[in-house]
């Protein structure tokens, strides 16, 4: 899937620094990226950061001194500029590496170019030859372990099996590669999940029968694959149903670890959330259900409970944090879409009238768990999103972590003139709100959502206004 957009973070003003809430920002100079395919901000390297472009034809990278201004420019000539299509652009401690397909005809091959912090190629290499394919062409996924050191990379272009290939970015080695046969439903089943570990381990999640006629068959199936064979797991799930998950490997204690929403009869409602912790073919795994208590469900619709408002509607996990005593912290947002003026499907009338898709990203709410799945502490963030057909692209959040807090960045407002806000999480799920900064006049539209972290004080995020891109530096 493709990467663009997820960029490094930076914030707010103009090339100059300022200071705000005990913050420093500062912003670059305008990119006209009206012509550019897409983007992503590699990070860091040495004292410069880069930025990638595909610019459809060419291939450039950029670089940014500290204080945000353009260093240098420099096109990626090594690329094929036809028939080269980017899956990844992964930055390392010392180098990058970008991920991607090269076409020629109907026959695909799946490449990889590693370069130096000035953009020079030191290593590429040829990771699989699909062949030619004219009926299923590859379609491919690349799925980074939490290092980013190890990937996946997922062809899913035959109905029926999944074309695996596990690789490694600093020994530049495939570790295997193999083809999975799936059942005739899998793409038909209600939730699928995938997770990698650091060390070539990769996980796919296939949920059954969760619905309520069912309920007591309702079960994660779980296939482990990696370079010694490939394992298939149970878990039952038969006390509840499953609104929402998220699962990610905890490379610490080698294991596979889930949270998420559960509901008690209808999925439209989640009721608490659930622990699930998975030791690799270890005799059982341990699972644990907490139910939200009246008071959490009041504070967070803003309301008294009633019978039949029990509940939270709308919820969906964004994140999985690992703490270190081996529990989790859940964040979850709120979140739906309305489609106006169409049944179904999106696109166009056959009058030519255009339908319109509402996009709300509201509440967040985070819920810590310790590693025996009692709840230690639940915290409701009140916001309010809306905008309309943009995919929801300035809407939801950015957590950033240091040392000892959380940092929620998020727009107040989607629109052009807006304040940004922040809500900042202490250990203990107590929290403040801070005004950040009001965007009026300076030409700014930050998309919180595809900021990158690259540093404990500091964060990138990208601003497109108009379509000019300014990368925006925010330092704690």
């Amino acid at each position: 899937m493709r990467k663009y957009f997820s960029l490094l973070l930076a914030l707010f003003f103009a090339s100059h620094a300022a200071e705000f809430s005990a913050q420093s920002m500062l912003v670059s100079d305008a990119i006209s990226i009206r012509n550019d395919y897409g983007y992503e901000i590699v990070g860091r390297l040495r004292d410069r950061i880069l930025l990638f472009r595909d610019k459809y034809d060419e291939f450039e990278v950029q670089a940014f001194d500290n204080q945000l201004h353009m260093s240098w420019s420099r096109e990626i000539e090594d690329l094929q500029k036809r028939g080269v299509q980017i899956l990844s652009v992964i930055g390392g401690k010392n180098d990058f590496s970008i991920v991607h397909k090269v076409r020629r005809r109907s026959r695909v091959v799946l490449r990889v170019h590693k370069y130096d912090p000035g953009a020079n190629l030191i290593d590429s290499m040829a990771i699989k030859d699909y062949g030619e394919r004219v009926f299923s062409p590859p379609s491919l996924d690349v799925v980074r372990s939490d290092d980013k050191n190890c990937i996946v990379i997922i062809n899913s272009g035959e109905r029926n099996k999944l074309e695996l290939t596990c690789f490694m970015l600093d020994k530049m080695q495939v570790l295997w590669d193999k083809v999975v046969s799936m059942e005739d439903d899998f793409y038909e089943s209600n939730m699928k999940a995938t997770a990698l570990s650091n060390n070539g381990d990769f996980y796919i999640v296939d949920e059954r029968n969760n619905r309520r006629g069912k309920m007591e068959d309702h079960a994660y199936s779980i296939l482990q694959i990696n370079a010694d064979g490939d394992w298939v797991s149970k878990i039952a799930l038969p006390e509840f149903l499953t609104n929402d998950v998220r699962f990610t490997f905890d490379n610490q204690n080698n294991r596979l670890v889930a949270a998420g929403l559960y509901a008690d009869k209808n999925r439209d409602r989640a009721n608490g959330v659930f622990f699930l912790s998975y030791t690799p073919r270890s005799d059982a795994p341990f699972l644990k259900y907490e139910p939200f208590d009246d008071k959490f469900i009041s504070i967070l619709r803003r309301k008294d409970v009633e019978e039949d408002t029990k509940g939270v509607s709308d919820a969906e996990v964004r994140q999985l944090i690992l703490r270190q005593d081996g529990g989790v912290l859940i964040v979850a947002e709120r979140h739906h879409e309305i489609q106006r003026g169409a049944a179904a499907g999106r696109g166009f009338w056959r009058e030519g009238l255009r339908m319109i898709v509402d996009f709300y990203f509201d509440d967040m709410f985070l819920i810590a768990m310790h590693p025996d799945g009692e709840i230690h502490w639940k915290t409701v963030l009140h916001k309010k999103q809306y905008s309309q057909d943009d995919e929801g692209t300035f809407s939801s959040f950015f957590l950033f972590r240091n040392t000892d807090k959380l940092h929620f960045l998020f727009n107040d407002e989607i629109k052009y003139e807006n304040t940004c806000s922040e809500y900042v999480i202490s250990p203990l799920g107590d929290f403040d709100r801070n005004s950040l900064i009001n965007t009026v006049g300076q030409n700014l539209r930050l998309r919180f959502r595809d900021a990158l972290q690259i540093s404990t004080a500091e964060c990138l995020v990208p601003s497109e206004f108009r379509n000019k891109l300014k990368l925006v530096l925010l330092r704690f």
